[in-house]
């Protein structure tokens, strides 16, 4: 299984998101990262995740897939870093 990073812009006019949000929690062990920003994990291609969640966005919304693998620094939240210690 891969990890993806999965960052969204939301377009302040739309304010109905809950079905992203619920597509995104159904990946094998999501983790938020922070607002609008999650690492998941799934067996398809980042291509595949980004179409599955582009679905729930509207026109003037932004989406980016990242697969993550080990080669990575940064700054986090201690579950987070946690999280990816499990997973990657």
């Amino acid at each position: 299984m891969a990890v993806y990073f999965v960052s969204y812009k939301i377009d302040e006019k739309h304010q109905d998101y809950d079905e992203l949000i619920e597509a995104i929690k159904e990946y094998d062990a999501g983790c938020r990262v922070f607002g609008n920003q999650w690492f998941l994990l799934s067996d398809g291609s980042a291509e595949e995740v980004h179409e599955d969640l582009a679905q729930y966005l509207y026109e003037g919304d932004f989406i980016l897939v990242m697969e993550i693998d080990e080669n990575y620094a940064g700054w986090l939240p201690e579950r987070v870093v946690d999280w990816l210690d499990e997973n990657i």
